[in-house]
């Protein structure tokens, strides 16, 4: 087993709780983490043998479109999607950052991270 990261996977996502933040729309960020079997690609350099990286964002983009309140319905939203989809996988871990949100200050992102 060992453990995969797709890092910095970035979107547009009209996500917060004001309709103007909806409407603008918010840069955030996401990476996946999961568990799997490493070593049988590894030897075979087989990606049939492997997750496929690609499906995993594609998973990941067709939830960053829909609107939303909060990051953590988006978090959530990813887990559960990739738990139901990916079953060769264990420990998943998901982390939205959504970049300058809107607070009375400055305040670079906030982030959340779950994991199931």
């Amino acid at each position: 087993m060992g453990t995969i990261r797709l890092e910095g996977m970035k979107f547009r996502a009209h996500v917060g709780t004001t309709d103007e933040e909806r409407r603008a729309g918010n840069d955030v960020e996401v990476t996946v983490y999961y568990d799997c079997d490493t070593e049988t690609p590894g030897i075979s350099d087989n990606l049939s043998d492997a997750v496929d990286y690609s499906k995993i964002y594609d998973a990941v983009a067709w939830e960053m479109l829909v609107e939303c309140n909060l990051i953590e319905n988006i978090a959530h939203r990813i887990l559960m999607r990739i738990k139901r989809e990916f079953t060769e996988i264990s420990n998943v871990g998901v982390i939205v950052r959504k970049h300058y949100p809107a607070v009375a200050g400055r305040l670079e992102c906030s982030v959340v991270e779950v994991k199931g």
